[in-house]
């Protein structure tokens, strides 16, 4: 979380101060008025966010299942994850499914077969959210005044979109472990009937 909060703030001051420094007059407002549709820009960000994760939580559970074509992870893309070493940041990515009553950070009951697999649909529903946060978050541009878009606006957007590739990342890393433990757990459930 205090990463996540430090890329946010960071980005915030970044992008205040080019636009004070060099876009005053371009802009046409007060240095103040900068700052203000900064936070203004990132709080819109969050709402978005937000909302799709209130929307997409609402859905029926059995459109992220593990049997879905979509959610199945590669073996490219399991490299992929492994080149970037998802393995050794994971755990400082900001996780926020305890908010929607689903907390993905740690398998609590990890001899549970339907406790694994409410995780694999969580995890699904969480790789969703974050797309759907990558694309909507460039909405700030048409959402703010036009002279906000490129030097405001699509900054602000490209910080949200790195920030919901990484949980993406994590998410997509997590799912091959998870039908692992679950096919375990159902070989077990097979032989002790």
């Amino acid at each position: 979380m205090i990463l996540y909060l430090s890329v946010i703030i960071f980005s915030m001051i970044v992008v205040s101060v080019f636009n004070i420094l060099f876009g005053l007059q371009m802009l046409d407002v007060p240095w103040w008025f900068v700052i203000v549709c900064v936070v203004l820009c990132v709080i819109y960000q969050f709402a978005v966010d937000g909302f799709f994760a209130i929307v997409i939580k609402k859905t029926p559970d059995r459109w992220y299942g593990k049997d879905k074509k979509i959610f199945q992870v590669s073996a490219s893309e399991i490299k992929f994850l492994n080149f970037f070493r998802v393995k050794k940041w994971k755990e400082k990515v900001w996780e926020l499914g305890g908010l929607g009553g689903f907390r993905k950070n740690k398998i609590l009951e990890p001899q549970n077969p339907e406790y694994v697999e409410k995780f694999i649909t969580e995890t699904n529903k969480g790789v969703v959210i974050h797309w759907i946060g990558v694309f909507v978050g460039y909405t700030a541009i048409v959402a703010f005044p036009f002279r906000f878009a490129l030097t405001i606006c699509l900054p602000i957007a490209f910080v949200n979109m790195v920030l919901n590739f990484l949980p993406i990342m994590v998410l997509r890393y997590n799912i091959p472990k998870l039908l692992k433990l679950q096919k375990f757990l159902d070989r077990k459930k097979v032989q002790n009937v």
